[in-house]
C-alpha cells in the first residue's frame, strides 16, 4: 500500500498535507519522506542521550487541614461575663478569650485562704509552744545536773562523818574518849544521812521534771508536725481553688486563628463537652496536607519524599514539601495509604480546606543516562534504541530503568554519545538509509 501511494501524484500530495498539518499541530515530525526528487528518503530527527534527573511519582488530589485544631470547652459552670474576640481573629497563647462569672468559686477561693492563714496562725503557735518546751526542758535538765553535783557532795560528807563515827565510837569503846564526844559525833552522821537522802529526792524531783520536759517537748514537736500537715492540706485545697476559679478566664491554648465562636454575653455554660465549644481555634503557622496514595504506590511512599503541592484556588501555584508520616495501614475501604504532608505556612496564605494536588516522587535517580520515551521501540520482549550513524540505521538492545512518561532511564545498551531517533523509530527497519534533520534543543530538567 506504501508503494502504491507513492507512485501515485494525488497520493503524494495527500501524504505531504498531511506531514505538513501533523507539524503544523505541534507534533513533532521525526520520520517523514522527501519526495521532491529521486527515490523517498527518510528524514528522521536524532537526539544525544543526555544525564538528567528521573522521577517516578503519582499525583493525587488532597486537602488541607490545619496543623491542629481545639474546641474550647468551659470546665466551670458560669455565666459569660464578656468575649473579647470573634472569627478570624488572630490569638497569641495565654490571650484572654472570654471570662466567665463565676461567685460561688470566689467565694470559695477567699474561704480556702482564710483556712490558709488560720492553719498558718496554728503552726507559728505551736512552734512558739515547741520553743518554751525546749527551754523548759533545758532549765530542767541544768536543775537535775546541779542536784546531781550536790548529791556527790552529800554522799562525800555522809562517807566522811560515817568513818569519823566508827573512829569516834572506837576510841569511846576503849575508853578513851566521853560519851558526848561520841553523841555528838552521831549527830553529825544522823544530819548527814538526812541531808543526802534530803538530795536523793531532789534528784528524783529533777528527773520527773527533765520526764516532764521532754514529754511536754516532744507534744510541742507533734503539734508542730500535725500543724504543717494541716497547712499543706489548707494550701491544697486553696490551690485547687484557685485553679478551678482560674478556669472562669478562658484562654487560647497557642498562636493561631479563632474560626468559631459560639458564646453571647448572659450565656450560661456548663464544664464539659456536651455541648457546643465556646471557641474553636485553629494553627496556622503550620498545615498538614492530606493525600491518599494508590494502593500500587503505597509500599513505596515514606517519610522524606519529595511532594510537589499544586494549588487551583492560587492560581496554580506551587509549593514543595516533603511526605511527613503516613498511617501505615491502608484504608480497607478505598485501599489507598493516608499520608501527610507537612508545610510551612508563615504568612498564612494556606488555609485549612483548600483543595489541592500533591505529586509524590516515589522514586528518584540523579545523574541519570536518558532518553525520550518515544524513542523507545519495544518489540518480541526486548527494548531498543534507533541509533544513526552515517546515514543509516542501527538497533541497539537497550536496559530501561525509571521511566516518568516523558524520558527513560538507560541502564546499558548506549554509551551517550550516540545520536537516536526521537520518536516512530520502530517504522525504521534495521539499516535503512535515512537523512538527519537537526533537531530543536532538547530542554531537560536536570
Amino acid at each position: 500500500m506504501r508503494q502504491s501511494i507513492l507512485r501515485n501524484p494525488i497520493g503524494l500530495v495527500a501524504l505531504v498535507a498531511l506531514a505538513t498539518a501533523t507539524a503544523g499541530c505541534g507534533q513533532a515530525t521525526a520520520v517523514k519522506a522527501d519526495h521532491t526528487t529521486g527515490p523517498a528518503v527518510t528524514h528522521v530527527e536524532v537526539e544525544k542521550p543526555v544525564r538528567a534527573t528521573i522521577r517516578r511519582s503519582t499525583e493525587e488530589p488532597g486537602q488541607i487541614e490545619a496543623y491542629e485544631v481545639t474546641p474550647i470547652y468551659a470546665k466551670v459552670s458560669g455565666y459569660v461575663q464578656k468575649w473579647n474576640v470573634d472569627i478570624g481573629a488572630k490569638v497569641v497563647k495565654g490571650q484572654v478569650l472570654a471570662v466567665l462569672s463565676v461567685p460561688e468559686l470566689d467565694a470559695e477561693a477567699e474561704q480556702k485562704m482564710a483556712t490558709v492563714e488560720e492553719t498558718e496562725a496554728k503552726l507559728a503557735q505551736a512552734k512558739a509552744s515547741e520553743e518554751v518546751a525546749q527551754a523548759n526542758l533545758a532549765s530542767a535538765q541544768a536543775k537535775l545536773t546541779e542536784v546531781q553535783a550536790g548529791t556527790r557532795r552529800a554522799d562525800a560528807d555522809l562517807a566522811r562523818w560515817q568513818s569519823e563515827f566508827k573512829r569516834v565510837e572506837q576510841l569511846h569503846n576503849e575508853r578513851a574518849l566521853t560519851g558526848s564526844l561520841l553523841d555528838e559525833t552521831l549527830s553529825k552522821l544522823r544530819s548527814s544521812e538526812s541531808s543526802r537522802e534530803e538530795v536523793s529526792a531532789q534528784v528524783k524531783t529533777a528527773e520527773v521534771a527533765v520526764r516532764q520536759g521532754q514529754a511536754m517537748l516532744d507534744k510541742a514537736r507533734s503539734d508542730v508536725t500535725a500543724a504543717v500537715a494541716t497547712i499543706k492540706v489548707a494550701r491544697s485545697d486553696a490551690r485547687r481553688a484557685r485553679a478551678l476559679l482560674d478556669y472562669a478566664t478562658i484562654v487560647a491554648p497557642y498562636d493561631g486563628v479563632i474560626t468559631r465562636r459560639n458564646v453571647h454575653v448572659g450565656d450560661l455554660t456548663e464544664p464539659g463537652t456536651q455541648g457546643q465549644p465556646l471557641f474553636i481555634v485553629a494553627r496556622d503557622d503550620l498545615v498538614r496536607i492530606t493525600v491518599s496514595v494508590p494502593e500500587m504506590y503505597a509500599t513505596e511512599v515514606e517519610a522524606g519524599d519529595r511532594v510537589l503541592v499544586r494549588l487551583q484556588a492560587l492560581s496554580g501555584r506551587d509549593f514543595e514539601g516533603k511526605v511527613t508520616r503516613t498511617s501505615w495501614t491502608l484504608d480497607i475501604k478505598n485501599r489507598t495509604l493516608r499520608t501527610e504532608i507537612d508545610v510551612p505556612n508563615p504568612k498564612g496564605t494556606l488555609r485549612p480546606g483548600l483543595y489541592a494536588y500533591a505529586n509524590v516522587v516515589v522514586e528518584e535517580h540523579a545523574d541519570a543516562l536518558s532518553v525520550p520515551t518515544s524513542a523507545l521501540v519495544r518489540q518480541d520482549s526486548k527494548t531498543y534504541c534507533v541509533a544513526v550513524k552515517d546515514g543509516r540505521t542501527a538497533r541497539k538492545p537497550v536496559v530501561v530503568g525509571l521511566d516518568d512518561g516523558t524520558r527513560a532511564e538507560i541502564l546499558s545498551g548506549l554509551q551517550g554519545t550516540e545520536a537516536i531517533v526521537r520518536a516512530y523509530a520502530s517504522s525504521l527497519a534495521d539499516g535503512q538509509s535515512v537523512a538527519v534533520i537537526e533537531p530543536e534543543t532538547a530542554k531537560v530538567k536536570p
